[in-house]
């Protein structure tokens, strides 16, 4: 495994394992928890010159995604020695949720857009919480 996919893999178990520490109740229900639902980590490395583009929708991301069908929650990471890194954690009912969404995104453009602003293709993996 390349030096980089190992940090970037560790990174991934680091997030998934605040996200859990750290998640907000809601009601009955921890948010970030519920163990049958998927979790999304898509890990994001900006252009330098991108970084003003990419902020705000990292930032609105919740509440762009809020009316979704099957969205739950998000969480937002940016590393903090490579401040054009960042890792996002998208919680779905189901992971056919999230397909549609993505589909969404890819007719809009809006995917196109965000990959404009990478340096290279971000990482995805669907995750379940065990």
């Amino acid at each position: 495994m390349r030096k980089t996919g190992l940090i970037n893999a560790v990174r991934c178990l680091l997030v998934l394992f605040v996200a859990g520490c750290n998640a907000q109740p809601a009601e009955s229900e921890d948010i970030m928890e519920n163990t049958s639902s998927t979790h999304l980590v898509i890990l994001f490395n900006v252009k330098s010159d991108r970084l003003s583009d990419f902020l705000p929708i990292m930032e609105g991301v919740n509440s762009a995604m809020a009316s979704e069908e099957g969205f739950i929650a998000a969480r937002v990471y940016r590393d903090v020695d490579d401040p054009l890194s960042f890792t996002l954690v998208e919680e779905w009912a189901s992971r056919a949720d999230h397909e549609r969404h993505f589909d969404a995104i890819n007719q809009s453009g809006d995917w196109a857009n965000i990959l404009g602003m990478l340096t290279r293709s971000p990482d995805m993996s669907y995750n379940d919480v065990l």
